[in-house]
């Protein structure tokens, strides 16, 4: 386990990039469908993590060491631009694309813009947080949109004859997933303003949760792109 948790960064972006690599591969397969929006995400995912990264040439006189002592130094404010919020806003996007009744879809899109308005203010009114740690609310409201995305397409396949195939399709996969991570990363963020290196229990313990969750999510995507029927409008 030590292996796993010492080797966990390169470990996720494996997977993070085996289920892009999955989802070019199989792109002809689902490029009449909503999901080639989701295969444009994986790959927007990898560039996320990848640029993410620039924090490792910050220290110890790396090419980005003239950041150091900056706000920039940490990687908060672009985790929070454009995972807990870049993340949220695309699957709201991408659940209105695949809910067929239009006053769910009309809520979506309402909530969505709302997060957007509210997650912006935020920022500017917690702006030294927003460098430094997690905005606990952004991420609350990022959660609730998942939450909504994932309870209206469960709705719909519940009162449709989906329900009989819901293992063939793509957005069954997703929506387990994604619930699963943010209910379980959600709450993380309470605890990111006491997170610190000398505590070795709860550096340990964080880093657990973020391998199983981000590697279960992933690998969902893999076997969902895998196994799924194409589903088309």
């Amino acid at each position: 386990m030590d292996f796993l948790i010492n080797n966990r960064g390169n470990i996720m972006l494996f997977v993070e990039v085996l289920a892009a690599v999955t989802g070019l591969v199989l792109y002809k397969k689902y490029k009449h469908t909503a999901a080639k929006y989701f295969i444009f995400f994986l790959v927007y995912t990898v560039i996320i993590v990848v640029v993410g990264k620039y924090t490792y040439y910050v220290k110890n006189d790396g090419i980005l060491s003239f950041l150091d002592g900056t706000v920039f130094e940490r990687n908060y404010w672009w985790y929070t631009l454009f995972w807990k919020i870049g993340a949220s806003v695309f699957f709201g996007f991408y659940y209105s694309k695949i809910l067929v009744n239009k006053v769910l879809k009309k809520i979506l899109k309402f909530s969505v813009v709302l997060f957007i308005f509210i997650s912006i203010a935020l920022i500017l009114f917690n702006l030294p947080l927003y460098f430094t740690g997690a905005i606990p609310l952004v991420s609350i409201l990022s959660a609730l949109i998942i939450l909504q995305c994932v309870f209206f397409y469960f709705l719909e396949i519940l009162q449709s004859d989906k329900i009989l195939s819901f293992y063939t399709s793509l957005n069954f996969y997703i929506s387990v997933a994604i619930l699963l991570f943010w209910l379980i990363k959600t709450p993380l963020a309470f605890f990111e303003p006491y997170y610190t290196k000398t505590d070795r229990d709860y550096v340990y313990l964080r880093s657990c949760i973020n391998l199983v969750v981000i590697s279960f999510m992933y690998i969902s995507y893999i076997v969902g792109l895998i196994v799924s029927k194409p589903e088309y409008d």
